[in-house]
């Protein structure tokens, strides 16, 4: 039994990436298949009807890399408009659009506060300025939390930390807390080495973790 769980441990970060690689692929296939089939549906129902042409057929071997490329191509061009002005206008004026529709508006700040809170534990400048403990529940108990800001908070005249504390193994959720200076203890952990440690549960800690351990037990 020992056998088969050290082979399962073994072989499933790799499963896991093959799984995921999979996945994406079908979905960009099947959103390639998803825009061809409509554009054929307009050009067969306008042009090709009023020229009383053959129906349009993308099938064909190796098409399915066709439909597998055209989403990729798409993000390609959106990324390119976005680094001008008007294209990052543009969008803006779509999403604030979205935003004041019932329904649509709630998916759409939920979606873009999910790819936020992704980009801020992936370490994106100005977002998570560095890693630190605070004391909870209790003391000798520590949580690790990304500090947001510092500022002085004139109600009761110290200087305070915020910091915001995800949850373990979702990191999407968590909560912002607001820690007198001197409560808060730094960590010399990178931020991409504390997103680990938060996504795995504490499984993935960093390697000085445990070279400072063997240390200590010499």
């Amino acid at each position: 039994m020992k056998l088969i769980f050290s082979g399962l441990v073994a072989i499933a970060p790799l499963v896991a990436t093959i799984w995921l690689v999979v996945f994406l692929y079908r979905i960009l296939l099947r959103i390639g298949e998803v825009i061809i089939d409509g554009l054929l549906i307009a050009l067969n129902a306008t042009v090709i009807r009023l020229l009383n042409l053959r129906p349009l057929d993308l099938e064909f071997p190796g098409a399915d890399i066709l439909h597998f490329l055209l989403p990729i191509i798409l993000l390609f061009v959106i990324g390119l408009a976005l680094r001008k002005s008007a294209g990052r206008k543009s969008l803006q004026l779509a999403e604030r659009i979205v935003e004041k529709l019932p329904i649509f508006g709630f998916v759409l700040t939920t979606f873009k506060q999910v790819v936020d809170a992704v980009e801020g534990l992936g370490g994106e400048k100005d977002r998570f300025k560095s890693v630190a403990y605070i004391e909870y529940p209790n003391s000798g108990h520590r949580m690790i939390g990304f500090v947001t800001g510092n500022y002085f908070d004139k109600q009761t005249g110290k200087d305070v930390t915020a910091v915001f504390v995800p949850t373990s193994p979702n990191p999407m959720t968590g909560f912002v807390v607001v820690v007198d200076d001197d409560k808060v203890y730094d960590s010399d952990m990178s931020l991409e080495e504390a997103s680990k440690l938060v996504f795995s549960a504490g499984l993935v800690a960093p390697q000085k973790f445990d070279a400072g351990r063997s240390h200590t037990n010499e």
